[in-house]
């Protein structure tokens, strides 16, 4: 299983964006995470269309953006147009998944699902098989640097059982060297992370391939356990 380290962008000093976009990808990260917030589907309001354009400007590597909006149909055009790469948006707050997957795929961008820790996997089974990635929220959604919530890893054996076998599943919130390995031992593979990279003890770039490392230990194990 392949690991992917996805830094979250708005926990960066975005004073200095080009700069952080820089340190994280010469440190080996996959994709550019960016989380928009409408303060609406959740308390906190962070991003907009222009910081994905800002990002997609500097970087050399994929940006996916995670919807957390009461709106997805209306947004996830802002997006597509921002040029980014891969759109989740949270099945709870669609009018039709499955349709609005369609649109993202036709646009020319891979889609995803995000689901809240308690929220049933079966919200994104009529999707399930046209998902590129989907989303296990390991916290609430609405603000940086939570508790890591065990339960929202739950799902992922479930997830993978609906998805075709090649998708990406993401976990989002709390992760750090220590909760990735549990989230791995579940069965995701890209790590979404925001203050374990930019507010940890270590420099960004230190504290990435910590987290990176600590994963694909966790994925050996996870390999050559018996089944």
């Amino acid at each position: 299983m392949q690991i992917k380290v996805a830094p979250a962008i708005m926990d960066a000093d975005l004073g200095h964006l080009a700069d952080a976009i820089k340190l994280v990808e010469e440190a080996g990260a996959d994709l550019l995470h960016i989380d928009i917030m409408d303060g609406h589907f959740v308390p906190s309001f962070v991003g907009c269309r222009r910081v994905a354009k800002a990002v997609k400007r500097y970087a050399s590597i994929p940006v996916d953006v995670h919807l957390m909006v009461s709106n997805p149909e209306e947004a996830v055009p802002w997006f597509l147009d921002a040029g980014v790469d891969i759109v989740l948006f949270h099945a709870e707050a669609a009018r039709d998944a499955a349709s609005l997957v369609e649109r993202i795929h036709k646009a020319g961008a891979r889609a995803g699902i995000a689901l809240k820790p308690r929220e049933d996997v079966e919200r994104i089974r009529e999707a399930a098989p046209d998902l590129d990635c989907v989303m296990a929220m390991t916290v609430n959604p609405g603000f940086s640097g939570q508790k890591f919530m065990e339960e929202g890893c739950q799902k992922i054996p479930a997830l993978r059982r609906m998805c075709r076998k090649d998708v990406d599943v993401y976990v989002d919130g709390g992760i750090d060297h220590h909760t990735a390995q549990v989230a791995v031992s579940y069965g995701a593979n890209v790590l979404a992370a925001a203050s374990a990279i930019f507010a940890s003890d270590i420099a960004p770039a230190a504290a990435m391939k910590r987290l990176r490392a600590a994963a694909q230990e966790a994925a050996r194990r996870a390999e050559s356990a018996p089944n």
